[in-house]
């Protein structure tokens, strides 16, 4: 169980810095496409990019899905997008609080209309 986790978080870092190549491009998106760009709009739509990425986690990811968004989240936009590469740096503190929450509860979300649309079959 252990080595599998290791494998997996090894996976789950590359595939943030993947992952933070698509948010930057969503990010901008949501700011040039907004009159007045405003925080609660551009989480609003990058949210909707996490819940495209959500839905790819849950699907391919069967470990513990909610934990590697956790992780993509930390690493991608943390560790890859304000601590090593400084892409992220020149953004509010709030919007990079909101961008590290999103990815999660993004999965958190898909999971639960997963479950509710299984249920529902049954």
């Amino acid at each position: 169980m252990s080595i599998d986790l290791v494998k997996h978080c090894a996976l789950w870092i590359v595939f943030s810095f993947f992952y933070l190549s698509g948010l930057e491009m969503a990010l901008v998106l949501a700011i040039d496409g907004q009159q007045d760009p405003n925080l609660v709009t551009t989480l609003v739509y990058t949210f909707l990019f996490n819940l495209l990425v959500g839905h790819l986690i849950s699907k391919y990811e069967k470990l513990s899905p909610l934990f590697s968004a956790i992780v993509i989240s930390l690493c991608g936009v943390f560790g890859f997008g304000y601590y090593f590469s400084e892409t992220l740096s020149g953004y509010s503190a709030e919007l990079i609080a909101g961008l590290l929450v999103s990815l999660p509860f993004a999965t958190y979300t898909v999971l639960q209309i997963k479950q509710w649309q299984a249920e529902k079959l049954d």
